[in-house]
């Protein structure tokens, strides 16, 4: 059975949020509740508008107007939990701010996806372009599926390049406060549990994380 690899796991919170509060010095002391005194790792970009990132004990934090997002620095469980209990403390920390949804997202890799998969993610559709002339790039499979009072947004693409890549977007769109901290705050078994029947049961690889 294939192995998928694990990359990119992280956690956001969409919303308005106050730049101007959460500058590195704020992330600090409301994310992660740390004295003035203690050092944080911030990196500027140099030649581009993008945000800066704060990185503390495995976790990154970017902010942007309209986004909250903690990055697991590992693919893990265990980070992606504490990354997901930091953006519900940037939520009670500004919970004025007016917010719209929360999720976390995990993405896997695949080098040498099985034959059966690959045969099934193929339409119809496929040997008609390749007849009229036409060279296919990415196959993607798109689904949602209701999980508690969110979504699981699943989404598996077949690329020529990179091989098979699966994300796993897990999502509550609310502008209730207490249903997205609800959301973040499930513990990491429950999705773990979601994430590991999908890929063993349905796309037929074994489902590691980062150690």
């Amino acid at each position: 059975m294939p192995r998928a690899e694990p990359y990119d796991w992280n956690a956001v919170v969409i919303g308005y949020w106050n730049r101007a509060i959460l500058t590195p010095s704020g992330i600090s002391s409301r994310l992660f509740g740390l004295g003035p005194t203690v050092p944080i790792v911030v990196e500027v970009p140099l030649d581009s508008m993008a945000p800066y990132r704060v990185r503390h004990e495995s976790v990154t934090v970017t902010v942007e107007s309209s986004k909250l997002s903690v990055n697991a620095d590992l693919a893990t469980y265990e980070c992606l939990s504490k990354a997901m209990s930091i953006a519900a403390k940037g939520m009670t920390s500004l919970p004025e701010t007016p917010f719209v949804a929360a999720g976390h997202n995990l993405h896997f890799r695949i080098s040498e996806p099985s034959t059966d998969f690959q045969i099934a993610s193929k339409l119809p559709m496929d040997d008609r372009l390749s007849d009229a002339g036409f060279s296919i790039e990415t196959r993607s499979i798109k689904r949602s599926l209701p999980q508690k009072n969110g979504m699981l947004n699943l989404e598996i693409r077949d690329t020529a390049n990179r091989g098979l890549e699966i994300d796993f977007n897990f999502h509550r769109q609310s502008s209730n406060r207490t249903e997205l901290l609800e959301w973040l705050n499930t513990p990491i078994v429950e999705w773990k549990t979601v994430v590991e029947k999908i890929m063993e049961k349905v796309i037929g690889v074994q489902c590691g994380e980062n150690q």
